[in-house]
């Protein structure tokens, strides 16, 4: 096995521990809420899908970052990088003052249209929002860096801070749903100074000509590219607390029925997702040296043999999960979607190393494919919605289980046509621009 390889797999087996870590925390953030606020927990899940729909932008952040640091292979453009940074960090901090300002005025109807007590948890979630922004421009760097150490301890901070920050709240203060977001906003705080601290040289080096052109041509289809996968994977849990009306909440049974899978089918990728963060860095720098890379081959059968390994047990086995996951959850109404949600996720990250390696080549052709798959995605959702409320509980969970599926099944032959089967329509490229 060549050095390159057992780097690889040394990396990737550390950012599968820290993702891991990281993954159990946020795991064990539901296991609190659905313990010590159990009746707000469909709230906490719809504020979180709010919360990933608004910071979209940071998926395209940290891959822009990555990107770029990972191809800075000159002085003048590591100086770039800095003054981006920067200037990027700095436009943050304005662009969540006129989000605070707009928040203001459009409070009452959010809150209302979610089913809050109040629109506490709304400020809470903003502000969760904007940290993530901040957090993402360091995990870019860091990324590009190949400094997966510092990487690593970001990703296991985020998850146990955020635990530690909502056990605290919940337990001692009694908190809701505006608690459990300002608990996770806690363990956020505490990953960006850590994360700051290791990837301090970045801010600190020398200011140079930002090409904001190329710059700008790069973070729209990159934001729009991870605005999409945020819909594809978030937009349901707001859709049913949207859908579903108060008079019918403790029928359908969200928060047994339907959150527990779909917490399984995120746990799922924790294992898998890594390997795509170790290997975009890696095709980014071949991209910008003109070199050739394996990285997206070895990535991409790796997670295929671990994700369908955990598809297949969850298949054979769905119950395991949920009671190890959930100890009291009832497993006859949690456990029929778990199989459904385990193959679903597994299409979505087989997706997301193809949709990385196209991200880390400036292979922009693809997004407008994925905003229509994204758009068909809701569309379908809202045209469905009558039916849905009219299937029994079950059935209509298990139907859009099924059109997340389905979504991320076409996603997948989407990314393996323009990896493998389309070069001509996706070889179009963004080349990197030099100061």
């Amino acid at each position: 096995m060549s050095d390159s390889k057992r780097s690889f797999f040394r990396q990737g087996a550390w950012m599968v521990a820290a993702t891991l870590a990281g993954g159990v925390g946020m795991t064990a953030v539901h296991i609190v809420v659905q313990r010590y606020a159990h009746e707000a927990y469909s709230q906490f899940k719809a504020l979180l899908g709010i919360f990933y729909l608004v910071g979209a932008a940071s998926g395209g952040l940290w891959n822009l970052f990555a990107q770029q640091t990972a191809s800075a292979v000159t002085p003048a453009q590591h100086a770039a990088v800095a003054s981006s940074a920067r200037r990027v960090s700095a436009a943050i901090g304005i662009f969540g003052l006129v989000l605070g300002v707009l928040l203001q005025f459009t409070a009452p109807t959010l809150t209302a249209m979610v089913k809050l007590p109040g629109p506490a948890a709304l400020w809470a979630t903003l502000g969760l929002a904007l940290a993530t922004l901040q957090l993402s421009i360091l995990r870019g760097i860091l990324q590009g860096q190949h400094n997966f150490a510092g990487l690593g301890w970001v990703t296991i901070l985020d998850g146990v801070g955020r635990c530690a920050g909502v056990a605290v709240i919940l337990i001692f203060f009694h908190g809701q749903a505006a608690g459990a977001i300002a608990g996770a906003l806690i363990g956020n705080m505490v990953a960006l100074a850590v994360g700051g601290w290791a990837g301090r040289a970045a801010f600190q080096g020398q200011s140079g000509p930002v090409p904001w052109n190329s710059w700008v041509a790069r973070l729209v289809p990159l934001t729009l590219a991870a605005g999409a996968l945020q819909v594809l994977t978030q937009f349901d849990n707001v859709f049913l607390q949207i859908l579903i009306p108060e008079n019918r909440i403790a029928e359908f049974k969200l928060w047994d029925r339907y959150s527990p899978a779909a917490q399984i089918g995120f746990a799922l990728t924790q294992f898998t997702v890594p390997l795509a963060l170790v290997m975009f860095p890696r095709i980014a720098r071949s991209a910008a040296r003109s070199e050739k890379s394996d990285a997206v081959q070895i990535t991409f059968i790796s997670t295929l043999v671990m994700g369908s390994l955990a598809a297949i047990g969850c298949t054979l086995i769905p119950w395991l999960p949920v009671q190890i996951l959930f100890s009291k959850a009832d497993l006859a109404v949690a456990t029929p979607l778990v199989p459904w949600f385990a193959w679903a996720m597994l299409f979505f990250t087989l997706a997301n190393v193809l949709l990385s390696n196209l991200l880390a080549q400036a292979r922009f052709t693809f997004v407008p494919w994925m905003i229509g798959l994204a758009v068909a995605y809701v569309g379908t959702l809202w045209f469905l919605r009558d039916h849905l409320l009219a299937l029994p509980p079950t059935d209509a969970c298990r139907l859009v289980v099924q059109i997340i599926g389905s979504c991320n099944l076409m996603l997948l032959g989407l990314a393996a046509w323009i990896t493998w089967g389309g070069s001509q329509t996706g070889s179009k490229t963004l080349a990197p621009t030099a100061p």
